[in-house]
């Protein structure tokens, strides 16, 4: 039986949301885990710097949000947690008579023991 590339390439591409990872020994260590956080709002700020300034903020708080999502994994889950990746983006969407809005998110990767 012969397989075509496409699919076995496709298999390839797809990323997992949780993947085992194992120690040198080859026992199981944890498991990758990912998650995202999103927000969409109306900007209050009037000027440019007022916005500039809301758009700090929203950051932050998506950083702040990242690192509780350790928090939450071990409330329910986890033994343990280690974030090893935070990418944070906002962008402010605007249009001509109509509000300006701010889309961001926040993408987390951790390492996570399970209890």
């Amino acid at each position: 039986m012969r397989l075509s590339a496409l699919p076995v390439l496709f298999l390839l591409s797809v990323p997992a949301a949780a993947q085992e990872e194992v120690d040198m020994s080859g026992m199981m260590s944890g498991i990758y885990f990912s998650t995202s956080i999103s927000v969409n709002a109306p900007m209050a700020g009037a000027d440019a710097a007022a916005k500039e300034a809301e758009e700090d903020a929203y950051r932050q708080r998506l950083y702040v949000r990242a690192v509780k999502e350790c928090d939450g994994l071990m409330a329910t889950i986890a033994k343990s947690c280690t974030i090893t990746n935070v990418s944070v983006s906002t962008q402010v969407n605007a249009s001509p008579g109509q509000p300006d809005y701010l889309y961001g998110t926040a993408n987390i990767s951790m390492t996570v023991e399970l209890k």
